[in-house]
C-alpha cells in the first residue's frame, strides 16, 4: 500500500520519538525531585495520601468521559472549548470531595496534591507514547491525529517545553489542593481559574509557548506559595 501523502514521515517520526523517549527520566524526575524536596523540608510522605490524590485525578479524568459524549454532536472546535471548560469543575469538584472525606491537614493535603500532580505527569508519558504509536501507522486515525496536532501547534514542539509544563502544572495542583484543604470555599474560584487556566494556556501556546509557560509558571508558582502561607 503506498504511503499517505499526509502521514508523517519516517526520519521525521524517529526524531519525534528520540526526543520524547530522551526526555521521559526528567518527566519522572519532576515528582520525584519535588517529593524528596518536600520529604525534606516538610516531613515524610503520606503514601495513602498520595495514591488517593492520584486516585483522584483518574477519577475526574474519568468524569470526562460523559462529558466528551454529550459534546459529540457539536463542532469540533466547540466541543473542545465546553471539554476544556469542564476540567476545572470536575477537577476541583473532585479534590474538593476527596479532602473532604479523607484529611485536611497541612502533610496530608501536600501528599495528596504530589499523588495528583505525579500521575498526570504518567498519563503525560504513557499519552506521548500511544501518540507516537498511532503516528507511525498508515490510516485515516493517524492522519487525523496528525492534522489535529498541526492545529494546535504542537506536532514538532520541542518535549523539553512538556517537561517545563510539568514543574509549573505539579505546583498549580499542589497549591490548589492545600489551598482547598484550608480554605473550602476557594474552590468555586479555583474551578474557574483552572478551566481558564488550561483553555489560556493552549490558545497562547499556539501562537508563543515562552509565553505560554512564562503564564503557568506565574500561576502555578503563585498558588503554590499562596497553599503555603494559608497554613503558616
Amino acid at each position: 500500500m503506498p504511503k499517505n501523502e499526509n502521514a508523517l514521515s519516517d526520519q521525521s517520526l524517529q526524531n519525534i520519538a528520540r526526543k520524547f523517549l530522551f526526555v521521559i527520566p526528567f518527566y519522572l524526575a519532576v515528582p520525584l525531585s519535588i517529593g524528596i524536596f518536600f520529604h525534606y523540608v516538610f516531613g515524610y510522605i503520606h503514601w495513602k495520601a498520595f495514591g488517593l490524590g492520584a486516585l483522584g485525578w483518574v477519577v475526574a479524568l474519568m468524569l470526562r468521559g460523559p462529558v466528551t459524549v454529550l459534546m459529540k454532536g457539536l463542532p469540533k472546535e466547540r466541543a473542545m472549548l465546553y471539554i476544556g471548560l469542564s476540567s476545572g469543575p470536575l477537577e476541583e469538584g473532585v479534590r474538593l470531595i476527596l479532602l473532604l472525606l479523607t484529611g485536611s491537614s497541612f502533610s496530608w493535603a501536600l501528599s495528596v496534591g504530589q499523588g495528583w500532580a505525579a500521575i498526570e505527569v504518567l498519563f503525560t508519558i504513557i499519552n506521548g507514547l500511544a501518540l507516537i504509536y498511532v503516528l507511525q501507522q498508515n490510516d485515516e486515525k493517524a492522519i487525523q491525529a496528525k492534522e489535529f496536532l498541526e492545529s494546535q501547534g504542537t506536532l514538532y514542539l520541542n518535549p523539553w517545553w512538556g517537561v517545563v509544563e510539568r514543574i509549573f502544572a505539579t505546583a498549580f495542583h499542589i497549591g490548589a489542593t492545600l489551598l482547598i484543604a484550608k480554605i473550602p470555599l476557594l474552590t468555586l474560584i479555583l474551578l474557574i481559574v483552572h478551566s481558564l487556566f488550561n483553555l489560556t494556556i493552549v490558545w497562547i501556546a499556539r501562537k508563543n509557548m515562552i509565553f505560554a509557560q512564562l503564564l503557568a509558571a506565574i500561576v502555578g508558582t503563585g498558588l503554590l506559595v499562596s497553599g503555603f502561607i494559608v497554613f503558616r
